[in-house]
């Protein structure tokens, strides 16, 4: 199985370009007129752009965001889903000029991954329940006798005996047509770590591409002894009287107070501004200690194995500040490097996990930049994002530390979780890990909130939106409808506003610099305000379960005024239910 790289739900510098390779032109000109050119102004900044003063209050802009998909009605999602057939076709055959792809693979079949995703080097294998299990020689023998680390030992040594004859069987089919044999050989492939749900995490020992991968792992899934296996793969950083906060830099905040085109947080904070016992976990790129959410931070936890990914010189550890996750162009060419071919271009770093973090809980009336949504909440920096964004492994022990679930190897969370924002997605079904752990903090009451993605399609497929139970986020501009790069499906639960979102953020353009703020776009910046929302849902009544608080926001968002007749009002309406009515959400928690 082979590890994928998830990554921030904003947008990057070469996503434009990658979108405009797999969209027909004719598309793209129905969704911009469709949308009355909404997104205009969300062109992305180049890698080395300025980044704001926090001394002189002005803002520098750039975008970010992930991938999903969804719509209003069932009549716009079979009309585009059925308009963007060809363009989703074409996107298994279009490479871009250096050969990457800012896709991840699927976590089913080969045949679902882009030729151009990243490499792999781990699997994530799940045993079957013990009952009888074979030895290195087939012979079965009791379970109650054997480890779980033997039976994953025999495990490896079965399927590598079948994967090498099924290599010689290759090499000479190769070698009578001419062609070079196309499996890959393994010879130290070993258990590197057991994840908090038991399954384990194979070391391949070295980098293969991501559909060898995903054939090795469907051989391991072929045993008898496992439940599953898939690839451990990346995911990427997808950004009463009404009461308003004296915040300096509130007045740009257009994405709260506008009651037009905004969520009018005002409206929530009449009834209620927060509660200091109100834990969010954002799972992300960790944080900055930046001032304006210093003073509403608790304790969080690095959960990034890879040193190299980390880039700070150690793997798991409780130190979840963000050192930069920055990546060179010589990085992403060298094929010795381990972030060879992980993007599709160089970036600065991207200080996600702060600018998520300020939108969540920035602090209010404290004389000084933003506000966020839940005053006094609390926010818990969960680490699982570096170099080339994330793996699903480490994605999903984070998730179930937040909520309180033990993970081997880690100290307890002496701070729970109610909410878990992930503005981070990747290509592909939800797949077992993720729909496992979402399942197990769900079960204990966390509310996860997820970007839908950026990659402006109807019928896109980007995990962890996917998985069953989640609140599945698109974004609208500034205009109030679609943003152009926001997925939209039937999937997505609502929208909330992802252009030009101003938060907390850091000047360092690779190691860190100073404090600042700065405009992002992307679904990734529209999740964090809804879960903002679901906390002080939360504070107001901390009996409701997750699938109410999905059906409340459902119920309240502000439906679209456009009418669904055409593929192209069709492309202009906010994803989802509607625009997050934050007022009426927050109120809807005691009804």
């Amino acid at each position: 199985m082979k590890i994928e790289r998830f990554h921030p739900a904003q947008l990057r510098p070469g996503q434009i370009r990658t979108l405009a390779s797999v969209v027909s032109m004719t598309l793209i000109a129905s969704v911009i007129a469709g949308c009355g050119g909404g997104g205009g102004g969300d062109s992305p900044s180049p890698a080395a752009g300025a980044a704001a003063s926090t001394s002189s209050g002005t803002t520098s802009s750039s975008s970010s965001g992930t991938g999903a998909s969804g719509s209003t009605s069932q009549m716009c999602t079979t009309t585009l889903a059925a308009s963007q057939g060809n363009a989703a076709a074409t996107n298994t055959s279009t490479s871009t000029s250096s050969g990457n792809s800012t896709g991840t693979p699927t976590s089913s079949s080969p045949s679902e991954l882009s030729p151009f995703d990243a490499p792999v080097d781990h699997l994530i294998v799940k045993l079957a329940p013990a009952t009888s299990a074979s030895s290195a020689n087939g012979a079965r023998v009791m379970a109650a006798a054997v480890p779980d680390s033997t039976r994953i030992s025999n495990l490896i040594g079965r399927v590598l005996t079948q994967w090498n004859s099924q290599r010689s069987q290759a090499r000479i089919m190769a070698a009578s047509s001419g062609n070079g044999s196309s499996l890959p050989s393994f010879d130290n492939v070993q258990l590197e770590r057991t994840m908090s749900d038991g399954s384990a995490v194979v070391s391949l020992g070295k980098r293969v591409a991501a559909t060898d991968a995903a054939t090795l792992a469907q051989s391991f899934a072929a045993d008898s002894d496992v439940a599953y296996a898939e690839p451990d793969r990346r995911l990427f950083a997808s950004d009463l009287a009404p009461v308003t906060p004296s915040d300096p830099m509130y007045s740009q905040q257009w994405n709260d107070f506008n009651t037009a085109i905004g969520v009018d947080m005002p409206a929530a904070w009449a009834l209620t501004t927060g509660a200091s016992n109100l834990v969010t976990a954002v799972i992300d790129t960790g944080y900055r200690p930046h001032a304006d959410i210093a003073g509403n931070l608790v304790a969080g936890y690095d959960f990034i194995s890879d040193v190299n990914t980390g880039n700070n010189g150690h793997g798991r550890s409780a130190d979840a500040t963000d050192p930069g996750d920055w990546v060179t162009q010589a990085e992403l060419s060298d094929s010795s490097s381990p972030f060879y071919n992980c993007a599709s271009a160089p970036s600065n770093s991207s200080w996600h996990g702060t600018q998520v973090a300020g939108l969540i809980g920035a602090t209010a009336n404290n004389g000084t930049g933003i506000a966020g949504a839940n005053w006094f909440g609390k926010i818990q920096p969960v680490r699982a994002l570096g170099k080339c964004g994330g793996t699903t492994s480490d994605i999903a022990d984070a998730m179930r530390w937040a909520a309180g679930i033990s993970v081997p190897g880690v100290p307890d969370n002496a701070t729970p979780a109610k909410v878990i924002n992930l503005s981070l997605g990747g290509n592909g079904p939800c797949g077992s890990t993720f729909q496992s752990a979402i399942n197990d903090v769900i079960a204990r009451g966390v509310t996860v909130v997820v970007a839908a993605g950026n990659d402006g399609l109807a019928n896109a497929q980007d995990r962890p939106a996917n998985c069953t139970g989640v609140v599945a986020v698109g974004a609208t501009d500034n205009t109030g409808k679609r943003a152009w790069y926001s997925n939209f499906s039937s999937e997505i639960t609502l929208s909330a506003p992802g252009s030009n979102i101003l938060s907390t953020s850091n000047t360092g353009t690779t190691s860190p610099g100073s404090d600042t703020y700065q405009l992002n776009s992307g679904t990734s910046l529209a999740a964090p305000q809804v879960a903002g929302v679901v906390s002080l849902m939360l504070t107001r009544n901390p009996n409701l379960t997750p699938a109410q608080i999905s059906q409340k926001l459902a119920a309240t968002a502000r439906a679209s005024q456009i009418a669904a007749t055409t593929a192209s009002s069709c492309t202009a309406m906010a994803p989802g239910a509607g625009l997050m009515e934050a007022g009426a959400a927050v109120a809807s928690a005691t009804n």
